[in-house]
């Protein structure tokens, strides 16, 4: 089982943004933040669940876009 040996520099630049992305601080790791993001999480949740209802009424391509948009506000 002999497999190759990959170049240093190139390991490093294949896994550099993965190690950079793990050291940013999480948004709940805050703790001043906590209780805004606890209430924007449940708000989330909210729209999404009405948008699943809403969904049979909807065009693919408009629920979607809804989801998007909750999901951009969790990760603002």
């Amino acid at each position: 089982m002999n497999a190759p040996l990959l170049d240093f520099p190139e390991h490093v630049e294949k896994t550099e943004l993965i190690r950079r992305q793990h050291l940013l601080p999480l948004a709940f790791d805050l703790d001043d933040e906590t209780d805004k993001l606890a209430w924007t999480v449940r708000d989330v949740i909210e729209e999404l669940e009405i948008l699943i209802d809403l969904r049979a009424t909807m065009a693919p391509g408009e629920f979607q876009e809804g989801v998007r948009d909750q999901a951009r506000r969790l990760f603002k």
